[in-house]
């Protein structure tokens, strides 16, 4: 037997293995496998639009990366298998010659063990490699079923952080507009009836982000649906709330709080997916369609103090949408209108 790629297989399959469970069973993100192979995924894909100015490429992002994970799965442990079949020569005999099995041979019947179909033609020769097969089927009928049913509660994530994005927007499409939307006249403690569902929301997507980093790579090209922009407009709307609105004027404090702390929560997820704040800071947003409006604007050295002390959350909201492939300017992002209009066709 040779020992070396024995151990070499025992070795790459005990990794598979750890990092497939790390990520589909821990609540503590992707393995050190997964995790970089979809941030080199989305790192080409993010090149590709750059270059080429295709969205369209980043859409499916998600969707490949998702299906590099799982064949990344399958194929590391059908070689790591194969190798251990693979080490010892005669350890797989053909029973219609009485021969030992090709290397290939032994790729064929390690694949149909791990799929649990079994292989007629060629069995193992003594009890060692009996007993090994059997650990391998039991272990493959685990290790594939468990990346299979990974798929299902990552899109339904999805679809929970498509839906918090969508509520988002429906305050408005920026920060200016989602002020002036609930501008009474007085205040803007309306914004406390929206608030409120959002709070819990947010933290349920902060909990299925950590669990499922892979979330992050699945990209809309509608700013009007895409997270990342929604999400820092709802989070620099609280900035503009604590720090340039008169109190009087403010929603409830408690309220801003919680809601803030339920994005802290989000945003503390992300150096998990190679998200860390960068070097430049974004532009203070200018309020001059509320000051248009009458709207009372606090401004000066002891805000610019407040933002200063923002400027590492910021500056990762701003690492946020340019690793969503969006720039700061793309924050104006629009809102969906109340009119349904359909084109007609023929």
């Amino acid at each position: 037997m040779n020992y070396f790629v024995f151990f070499i297989g025992i070795i790459v399959l005990l990794v598979t293995a750890a990092d497939l469970i790390n990520t589909s069973l821990s609540v503590r993100g992707a393995g050190f496998i997964t995790k970089r192979l979809s941030k080199s995924i989305w790192s080409v894909l993010l090149t590709i639009n750059k270059k080429m100015g295709r969205r369209k490429v980043l859409e499916i992002g998600g969707a490949v990366i998702l299906v590099s994970i799982l064949i990344n799965w399958l194929l590391l442990i059908w070689i790591s298998a194969s190798l251990l079949f693979i080490s010892q020569p005669d350890s797989l005999m053909n029973v219609e010659t009485n021969s030992p099995t090709t290397v290939v041979n032994k790729i064929f019947y390690t694949g149909y063990t791990l799929s649990t179909l079994g292989l007629g033609d060629i069995e193992p020769e003594g009890n060692f490699w009996d007993i090994l097969t059997a650990i391998l089927s039991f272990t493959g009928l685990i290790l594939i079923s468990i990346a299979i049913t990974y798929l299902i509660p990552v899109v339904s994530a999805e679809i929970t952080k498509r839906k918090i994005s969508v509520t988002i927007n429906t305050i408005g499409g920026s920060v200016e507009e989602m002020l002036l939307n609930y501008w009474d006249g007085k205040d803007f403690k309306e914004l406390e009836r929206p608030f409120f569902p959002l709070i819990n929301s947010i933290i349920l997507h902060a909990q299925n982000h950590k669990a499922y980093s892979v979330l992050h790579f699945f990209h809309s090209s509608d700013k009007r649906e895409a997270f990342v922009l929604n999400i820092t407009n709802l989070d620099e709307l609280l900035t503009v709330l604590l720090h340039n609105i008169p109190e009087e004027q403010r929603p409830a404090y408690n309220v801003l709080i919680r809601l803030r702390k339920a994005i802290s929560s989000y945003l503390i997820t992300l150096p998990a997916t190679y998200i860390t704040p960068g070097k430049k800071t974004p532009p203070i947003l200018l309020l001059t369609a509320l000051e248009n409006k009458g709207i009372k604007i606090i401004s000066g050295e002891m805000v610019d103090l407040e933002y200063e002390k923002l400027r590492t959350r910021r500056r990762l909201l701003l690492s946020l949408i340019k690793d969503d492939g969006w720039e700061w300017t793309d924050l104006k992002c629009g809102s969906y209108n109340h009119e349904i209009t359909m084109d007609k066709t023929n």
